[in-house]
């Protein structure tokens, strides 16, 4: 600060400049009355002297030094000069699109969160725009307050490349597959496969998958797991609903908790099965046992010679095997052989249709004073109820597709045990050992013979008048069903003793003859 002869106060100003050199700030102090105060050109020596050669705003200088002297204000914090920042040289790089970088969130303020619901996978579909290439571009230098020029340097950018199952169009990268879309080594791509190393549970949370999907761990109670292809799991499975496209194959048991449903397009295979539904196309193969669980295959269930069955209802189009079947104190199982449950199910919705749709038409014939659209809505309703009964006829005569298909029980067979083979129906009622039951076109009746060493092998093949279950998926339900719905018109055969038969089909004296 500087004062005149008198000893006035002189205006004066002070310098602030960056460390960096790129910005430099002015505080402006005006004269006393009588004192000498700052020009543009005093203030712009100044700068020089401070080092400040390059970006002055020399508008806003006149401006506020004018605003300082004429109002007689200190003036801090002007920037009197910027720097000019480098613009950095990018190279061309493929830029994600928003949602594959980040994992979905819970919305922690919602009223109920299901944890299980929220999952780290992020999922792409066939077609899906994963990224889009930017172009290179060049860089521009710079220049600090100082005057010295700023080379441009260049941006550091993850340089990104396409990998399995992608495709590149046009600039823009599309998922080449359905999948999960991950990054690894830089190199994007789409993995077929879910390959996850632990358990399904809060840290994975539901899953549902285009391809096959690997669990290392276990699957927890409460979980889903839904694939477009095949599921392996190399511990027990806590089923809740498991639904696979593919083949189900788990090293150890699945564990139902009375409402669990596994449905399986391919085959499953498991040591035991407890407590749950189960449901294949495909064979059904278990190794130990299967305890209080109903099982549907359009194929075979086969527990080999060891396998039991305790409780439950068992239906296997094309044939079933086990070691046992029941134990004392327990509900007794029901086999089910020669029947397709689709089409059973198929009948039974047709069933239920029918008979809303004939109390409803009971109830409006006994209306008063039918008016026109009245009578017009019984004949609709009299059209749709006829379709479904042709329909459940249809059904009826597709029921029982495959007369070939045995019951093969290795040890006993406890008493109760229900045995039907297509339309026939049994119940043991004393306890049976190493039998086969067969259906007996004679009767027709379901006979019984001895094991032989054929029965030993595993399923290999369907009968010659039976369907493969890919073909039972898309069967038409319009062939010619007069033969087969005659056949569920005969009578059922019970009988609470089955005696066995030798090879030669006669029949054998038990202990009970």
């Amino acid at each position: 600060m500087s004062h005149s002869a008198d000893g006035v106060r002189n205006g004066h100003i002070q310098i602030h400049v960056s460390s960096d050199l790129m910005k430099a700030e002015l505080d402006l102090f005006p004269p006393a009355t009588g004192g000498f105060g700052f020009t543009v050109l005093s203030v712009s020596a100044e700068l020089e002297s401070a080092g400040v050669s390059f970006g002055i705003n020399k508008e806003l200088l006149e401006k506020k030094i004018l605003e300082s002297l004429e109002n007689d204000k200190v003036l801090r914090g002007i920037p009197v000069a910027l720097g000019l920042k480098p613009v950095k040289e990018v190279p061309s790089y493929w830029h994600l699109k928003k949602r594959l970088l980040n994992s979905p969130q819970v919305d922690l303020d919602a009223m109920n969160v299901d944890y299980r619901e929220n999952s780290p996978y992020v999922l792409v579909k066939k077609g899906e725009p994963l990224a889009k290439m930017i172009p290179a571009s060049p860089g521009v230098p710079g220049k600090s307050i100082a005057g010295e020029v700023l080379p441009a340097t260049p941006k550091e950018v993850v340089l990104l490349k396409p990998g399995e199952y992608t495709i590149e169009k046009e600039s823009v990268l599309y998922a080449a597959r359905h999948g999960r879309f991950e990054i690894r080594e830089k190199m994007m791509s789409v993995n077929e496969t879910l390959d996850i190393a632990g358990n399904v549970d809060y840290s994975t949370g539901h899953i549902a998958f285009p391809g096959d999907v690997i669990i290392h761990g276990a699957v927890c109670d409460g979980f889903q797991v839904a694939s477009g292809k095949s599921i392996f799991v190399k511990q027990t499975m806590d089923a809740t609903k498991v639904l696979s496209r593919g083949d189900l194959v788990v090293e150890g048991g699945i564990k139902g908790r009375g409402n669990a449903l596994v449905r399986v397009d391919g085959r499953i295979a498991a040591k035991f099965i407890e407590n749950a539904r189960v449901e294949s196309y495909g064979d059904i193969v278990i190794e130990k046992a299967v305890m209080h669980s109903d099982m549907y295959s359009l194929n075979h269930i086969d527990l080999g010679e060891a396998g039991v069955i305790v409780g439950g209802e068992l239906w296997a189009r094309n044939g079933l095997r086990a070691g046992k079947i029941g134990r004392p104190e327990s509900p007794a199982a029901s086999l089910r052989v020669g029947i397709d449950y689709t089409v059973e199910r198929k009948i039974r919705s047709s069933n239920e249709q029918i008979d809303r749709l004939e109390a409803k038409l009971d109830k409006l014939r006994t209306k008063v004073g039918l008016n026109k659209a009245k009578q017009e809505l019984i004949s609709q309703v009299e059209g749709v109820l006829a379709k479904l009964e042709q329909n459940r006829t249809e059904f009826v005569g597709m029921q029982f597709k495959n007369r070939h298909a045995k019951v093969i029980v290795f040890g006993e067979v406890g008493e109760g045990t229900e045995i039907h083979i297509a339309e026939l129906t049994l119940r043991v009622g004393t306890a049976v050992e190493g039998v086969v039951f067969y259906y007996d076109t004679e009767g027709p009746r379901i006979a019984t013979r001895n094991i032989v060493d054929s029965d030993k092998n595993p399923f290999k093949e369907i009968p010659e008048d039976s369907e493969t279950p890919d073909q039972n998926k898309d069967r038409d339900s319009s062939e010619d069903s007069t033969e087969e719905t005659s056949e569920t018109t005969e009578q059922t055969e019970q009988t609470d003793n089955p005696k066995p038969t030798d090879d030669t089909g006669k029949e054998q004296a038990t202990d009970s003859d």
